[in-house]
């Protein structure tokens, strides 16, 4: 093993390991604090400026000049969106929040896949969120044993006081990109040819994954949980007999049904999108359809508003269909289709859709960046996650990432 471990070092060089390094502190940082998730960034592009002597940089991009000429034009819409808001500071403040869009996929399309290790990418990443989960139960831990009648505090650990945005409070981070996280993690472990040898011991293996299934349902994020029983329905469908594949699609739905039974503000959550009689009651489909009936209204529909003046309608949207909390605190629209629809016009959500139908097609629908596709295509609908720095650093690494692997035609891969 020390042999093994020498002998790679000595057959690379100190900037391109420094750059594996940089590579693998980005991804483990990112459920992590976003000021460290910030700093490792700075360090990943310095690893990749160290290193860029050692490959055919000008080759690489031109090979994918397709995914960045996408991801450009996502980001684009945004500097449009400079010249149609009223309010060009704030504009530009999003301008600087969003340019890990445009410099992520610059930088790792500057490489090529033999230069990124598929594996320990997806290990820095199960290892940034176990650490994240750790740290979060700690605080659980420390304020339960702070409680004069502790035992009887310990029973609420499956209540709203330690989940939610509360367990996450530690991290200062937002549950359902945690949760999200957690699914790209799990779905990867559990069907990727990388790491089939961990999957033959299965004791180990349901060891491993319990801690991140329990830290999901803690999330509370319907979108995680959603997300993670489609892909793991459509794995199993489409690698399992139909009998056999439709047992334990049921089994894993029961097993969700009981869970949220004993998480009951899960339970309750989940219950506030439909009511008895099947009609929708999740209050964002409301806002969405007031949303779309104020920005309907404007003379906006081909280009929009623009990324700051979106707020202005969302705030008249919310006024109008008396939506108090969503008013009183500013929401945005909660769908990022939406949110390109209102800010960009239509021009703007054929882009996003364009840049999401090419990675599909590109990376000839394999399972690995397809799965990616599927949780941002969910995460789509259920937030707006350009908004936040986390969401932009997310896609900007998995896409431009994955369609690395799986699109260049010299080297073939799978995983």
């Amino acid at each position: 093993m020390k042999k093994d471990i020498l002998s790679y070092l000595q057959s690379k060089s100190w900037q391109f390991l420094f750059f594996e390094f940089s590579t693998y502190l980005f991804v483990g940082t990112l459920p992590l604090f976003l000021k460290l998730n910030t700093i490792s960034l700075w360090i990943f592009i310095a690893g990749a400026i160290i290193s860029s002597k050692e490959r055919n940089t000008f080759g690489n991009l031109r090979q994918n000049k397709i995914f960045i000429f996408a991801t450009t034009l996502v980001f684009s819409l945004y500097v449009i969106g400079f010249f149609l808001s009223t309010d060009s500071e704030k504009e530009v403040r999003n301008i600087i929040r969003l340019l890990p869009l445009f410099l992520l996929p610059m930088l790792i399309f500057s490489f090529s896949k033999k230069d990124f290790n598929f594996r320990n990418i997806y290990i820095s990443l199960g290892a940034g969120l176990l650490f994240g989960m750790l740290y979060c139960w700690c605080f659980v831990v420390t304020s339960i044993l702070s409680k004069e009648r502790y035992f009887e505090q310990a029973k609420y650990f499956f209540e709203w006081i330690y989940t939610d945005v509360n367990l996450l409070r530690p991290l200062e981070g937002h549950p359902s990109y945690f949760a999200v996280l957690i699914v790209v993690f799990l779905i990867t472990i559990i069907t990727s040819k990388k790491f089939s040898d961990i999957r033959k011991k299965r004791i180990r293996f349901s060891l491993i994954l319990m801690p991140y299934i329990l830290f999901l349902i803690e999330t509370n994020s319907r979108i995680g949980i959603i997300s993670f029983v489609v892909l793991l329905s459509i794995y199993v469908l489409k690698t399992f007999k139909l009998k056999k594949s439709i047992l334990i699609v049921l089994s894993t739905l029961l097993m969700l049904v009981l869970v949220s039974i004993k998480f009951n503000y899960l339970g309750t959550k989940m219950g506030k999108l439909f009511d008895s009689s099947g009609s929708i009651k999740f209050e964002r489909y409301h806002r969405w359809t007031e949303i779309l009936k104020v920005f309907s209204d404007s003379d906006e529909m081909i280009f929009g508003v623009g990324t700051s003046d979106a707020r202005l309608v969302y705030q008249k949207a919310y006024f109008n269909g008396n939506f108090e909390l969503a008013l009183r605190e500013n929401y945005n629209a909660h769908n990022q289709f939406l949110e390109f629809f209102v800010s960009n016009g239509f021009f703007g959500l054929l882009i996003y859709l364009i840049c999401l139908c090419l990675f599909i097609f590109l990376t000839k629908y394999k399972w690995q960046p397809a799965s990616f596709i599927i949780v941002i295509l969910l995460f789509s609908f259920s937030e707006s996650f350009f908004g936040r720095s986390q969401g932009v650093l997310i896609f900007s690494f998995f896409y431009s990432f994955l369609a690395l692997l799986y699109t260049q035609n010299n080297i073939k891969y799978e995983a």
